[in-house]
């Protein structure tokens, strides 16, 4: 049964102009630790951190708080991918408790990017 859906839409200029204004410290704002390690060794890394935002943001609709908000921070959520290239979310300590709170069991992730955007949808089970 879903529970929840949410979908963000990313302009990756936007991420971009931050990215480049705020450098390091913007990244570290958004990406998990995890993240943050894999990001230090990828070759676009406005795109990277287009859409792990866009991926997060879209987590925080489907659970209904929006980012910021009962302690959903970027930085606290990991974006990781299986060996055949499947986006999905780490699920913590902490993403295990909201997703127990909402009856929900399970989360999907799916992320698309172009050149000018980068969109991200997650159903909560």
């Amino acid at each position: 049964m879903i529970k929840g859906i949410g979908i963000d839409l990313v302009e990756n200029d936007r991420i971009k102009v931050l990215y480049d204004k705020y450098g390091i410290k913007f990244a570290k704002k958004i990406l998990s630790d995890i993240e943050f390690d894999e990001f230090l060794n990828i070759n676009s890394s406005s795109e990277y951190l287009s859409k792990n935002f866009a991926s997060k943001e879209a987590l925080s609709k489907a659970l209904g708080t929006g980012l910021y908000r009962k302690g959903v921070f970027p930085s606290a959520i990991t974006v990781a991918h299986t060996t055949s290239g499947k986006p999905f979310f780490l699920i913590d300590m902490f993403l295990e408790k909201l997703l127990y709170e909402l009856s929900a069991s399970s989360l999907h992730l799916s992320i698309s990017d172009s050149n000018r955007h980068s969109i991200a949808m997650v159903i909560m089970e």
